[in-house]
């Protein structure tokens, strides 16, 4: 199903790195949910440099890896690390694993309306509510008597993959969750009492974010922008590239470094992700 959602699509973009020579094509296939961001960096860094190109491609992360692998691209940016079967493949290809970098940071918040007395959930108790175990507040912690209502973001949208990977161990969603668009979500969860609901960190009025454990011993954590960054709070993980060890070295490290200057890290601000600690970025 989630296969069906995802279409391949292709974007070229022009720019013209120092390290690249005139006509030379920089090749990338990211993961479908990050084509929005990769436009935004592409054409960001297209203002200041001229006169090659820079192709990106879309699909499903492990099409990308596999594409790698194949050595049809130089560079894959992807939304999860690479597993040990795809780092098998391309290292008997390449004699070696491809290098990684952090890129940048996605996360979410979990949303409910503002009268709800629940504060902390669960990974577990996540996992019930959304695939549709958990069906009234009074079962957890602090709740009232009152039917659950749940909203979930497709798992081809930023979002809605990182809770279905994160939360549902990729599992997918209940049949009864309500699908809402991202824009959406804010206004649902505000007009309706009983719902629960994901999407980006905003300030909105009828509306609270839970703090998260990601098991039931752990400290809960709030979903604050430097949290989400830093990693602490739980809904989140890195951004990442890997690139052919082989194919125009000097291109890939002058992209790479520009996405990871302050500059780069303000465009994925932008897009809606987050930018990796200063830490992160010198130690690479």
């Amino acid at each position: 199903m989630r296969k069906s959602l995802i279409a391949a699509v292709a974007l070229a973009v022009n720019f013209f790195p120092a390290a690249i020579a005139s006509g030379q094509t920089l090749t990338l296939k990211v993961s479908a949910t990050l084509l929005g961001l990769n436009q935004k960096w592409a054409a960001a860094y297209q203002l200041k440099h001229s006169g090659a190109a820079i192709q990106v491609t879309a699909d499903g992360t492990t099409a990308a890896f596999a594409a790698l692998a194949g050595k049809t691209v130089d560079l894959v940016i992807v939304s999860r690390s690479m597993r040990y079967k795809e780092a098998q493949a391309c290292e008997a290809v390449f004699s070696q694993r491809p290098p990684e970098f952090k890129v940048a940071v996605s996360g979410l918040a979990v949303y409910v309306n503002a009268s709800n007395s629940v504060k902390v959930l669960t990974y577990d108790e996540l996992a019930a509510i959304f695939q549709g175990q958990t069906r009234n507040w009074k079962e957890l912690d602090g709740g009232k008597n009152q039917a659950v209502s749940v909203y979930a973001q497709a798992t081809n949208s930023v979002h809605g993959e990182l809770f279905n990977e994160e939360v549902l161990n990729g599992r997918g969603f209940s049949a009864a969750a309500q699908p809402v668009a991202g824009p959406d979500l804010l206004k649902t969860v505000a007009a309706d009492p009983a719902a629960i609901g994901f999407g980006a960190l905003a300030p909105a009025e009828g509306v609270r974010p839970l703090s998260i454990k990601r098991v039931y011993s752990s400290t809960p954590v709030n979903p604050s922008a430097d949290n989400i960054a830093r990693r602490i709070y739980p809904i989140s993980r890195y951004v990442y590239s890997y690139s052919n060890p082989a194919a125009q070295p000097e291109a890939i490290k002058a992209y790479l470094d520009w996405i990871r200057s302050d500059e780069g890290q303000q465009v994925a601000r932008e897009a809606g992700f987050y930018a990796l600690p200063a830490i992160l970025r010198s130690n690479q």
